[in-house]
């Protein structure tokens, strides 16, 4: 199996029973899904699990795959609703905020990267603001963030990824960001 076949005919080599050619495309897309799994759910041990179930029910669902379809918004759609599902069951408060903890301050009041510890504490009251006022928005208004802000895709690449029409992701980022800037003014924090 080439490493350069389109997703599309590794599927249908994988609906065949190819399993070289599943753990390829399975693979292929692991990275992705983790890294769109973490930024929805914000812990890195409930994204690699939903990774690893995404996977498999993909390949446990192959036969229902369409090949004529682009087969990544068919694996993410599977992943985004495992996350949405796994984050509307778990608590508020036993999240775990991974990515606020300050870097290790070494001498003269700066860091390893060059900046002063009340630099990184405020940049860290700000990481933990912003992670509190996503946790506030919506299914649909956190993973248009994401996927906008954080995995820097284009209007065009939301839409085909979440199979909707270009005006409503551009309407979905409108309200997004107004609902984010409202939580975090909730907040004390200001443009």
């Amino acid at each position: 199996m080439n490493p350069m076949t389109p997703d599309e005919e590794m599927a249908v080599e994988v609906q065949n029973g190819n399993t070289q050619a599943a753990h390829l495309l399975m693979s292929r897309h692991r990275d992705g899904v983790y890294g769109m799994a973490l930024r929805m759910l914000r812990n890195s041990e409930d994204a690699a699990e939903v990774t690893q179930e995404a996977l498999v029910k993909a390949l446990t669902r192959i036969d229902s795959y369409d090949t004529r379809r682009p087969f990544a918004p068919w694996l993410y759609r599977i992943a985004r609703n495992l996350c949405i599902d796994r984050y509307r069951r778990r608590r508020p408060t036993s999240e775990l905020k991974e990515e606020i903890t300050a870097a290790p301050a070494l001498g003269a009041g700066g860091t390893r990267f060059g900046r002063r510890a009340d630099e990184v504490a405020h940049q860290n009251e700000l990481n933990a603001a912003l992670s509190d006022a996503m946790g506030t928005l919506g299914d649909k208004y956190r993973e248009i963030i994401v996927l906008y802000h954080y995995d820097h895709m284009t209007y065009r690449e939301i839409a085909e990824r979440l199979g909707l029409p270009d005006g409503t992701v551009m309407n979905r980022l409108f309200r997004a960001r107004r609902k984010l800037q409202s939580a975090l003014l909730e907040r004390g924090i200001t443009p």
